[in-house]
């Protein structure tokens, strides 16, 4: 017999962000990944240090420790420590809590563009795709549109906010329209809230409401605002009636997170890690300034959305063509189309790189684009 993938994996292919980066030639500007290219804080490497000093990382608890979870639940006023479960990073959360809802022939809802895992864990679990557009300009969502279309027997609706790849971010009256929407059509709605610390103008609003518990999960984790890509954290915060069934499906994905992670991210979210996250803040709005000044009075459009490490530039022709070459020329970047047929002639680069890194970067791609 030959030995061949299992059927749930026909189509499921590598994402183009991982496979850009795998054909870009060795010391290219990385501006494809989702993780912000800083050195993780001092004082979370100080105290990570520390607590290796004090105690031995062990198992724990399936739903992570009991005291980062109450932490957690802190974040969302009305909920409870029951209600969290710790994950190894975001998307785990995300996978966990597909595996938990969804069965084959299941409707799934994602929007476009958005996060390229969501369609594809949702396939992976059999369920049918549907795609909910952004607007031409990726900046606006038309809610009408969105709900005819959720009204045609979807279960679930997951998607990003901050949003991943346009940096779109739901207003409060806009956020009590979809929750409306998903109460009237009997969803669940899951938020991705990875981004929610990297913001520029206005607080985002987050999309827990204690009284819609009930259907609504919520996605987060401390990747992006602490810098902590590499220590594998994140948590969702699911409703009574599944968080039992999420903490057993979790339990043979991965057992438990690690433990050092778990122990850094407790002191993350107090008032003092807090000071980690405000000091990574500081230099994306650096960083965010210099691609401000590089593509200003260019003549390339583009787009830098008031939260999200990302930038979008329109191209007017083939994104996957223009970012090879931009790979081949050292510079990693992330076609639009990865994200959904909306996205298609857009690029889209993460900004959080050292700045001498970002200026070399952005001289090759404004050359590249002006040739085109």
């Amino acid at each position: 017999m030959l030995l061949t993938e299992a059927s749930r994996l026909d189509g499921i292919e590598l994402s183009l962000i991982r496979r850009m980066t795998q054909e870009a030639p060795r010391g290219a500007v990385n501006l494809a990944l989702g993780e912000l290219g800083f050195p993780l804080p001092d004082v979370l490497r100080q105290k990570a240090i520390a607590l290796l000093q004090e105690g031995t990382p062990v198992y724990t608890p399936n739903a992570g420790l009991p005291e980062l979870r109450r932490a957690i639940s802190l974040l969302y006023p009305g909920s409870s420590p029951d209600n969290v479960c710790v994950c190894n990073g975001a998307e785990e959360a995300i996978f966990v809590a597909l595996l938990t809802l969804l069965e084959p022939g299941d409707r799934m809802a994602v929007p476009d563009p958005d996060y390229s895992a969501y369609p594809n864990i949702g396939r992976i679990m059999g369920a049918d795709i549907v795609r909910l557009p952004y607007s031409a300009d990726l900046q606006s969502v038309d809610l009408a549109l969105w709900e005819s279309k959720l009204c045609e027997g979807v279960k679930a609706l997951i998607l990003s906010n901050p949003g991943n790849p346009a940096g779109h971010v739901f207003s409060g009256a806009g956020i009590l329209h979809l929750l409306d929407i998903c109460v009237k059509h009997q969803l669940i709605l899951i938020v991705d809230e990875i981004y929610l610390g990297l913001y520029f103008d206005a607080v985002p609003v987050s999309f827990w409401d204690a009284r819609h518990a009930s259907r609504l999960i919520i996605i987060g984790g401390l990747s992006k605002s602490h810098c902590m890509s590499g220590w594998r954290l994140g948590w969702g915060l699911f409703p009574q009636g599944i968080i039992s069934a999420v903490v057993k499906a979790r339990q043979y994905v991965s057992t438990c997170s690690n433990w050092l992670s778990q122990k850094l991210a407790e002191f993350a979210l107090s008032p003092q890690g807090s000071l980690a996250a405000a000091g990574v803040l500081d230099s994306l709005k650096e960083c965010r300034a210099v691609v401000k000044e590089y593509l200003s009075g260019s003549g390339i459009k583009f787009y830098l959305p008031s939260a999200t490490p990302y930038c979008l530039l329109q191209l007017g022709g083939d994104d996957v063509a223009v970012a090879k070459e931009l790979a081949r020329k050292g510079v990693i970047t992330v076609p639009g189309s990865a994200f959904g047929e909306m996205g298609r002639s857009w690029l889209r680069l993460n900004y959080a790189v050292p700045k001498d890194e970002l200026k070399q970067a952005l001289e090759v791609i404004l050359e590249e684009l002006h040739f085109h």
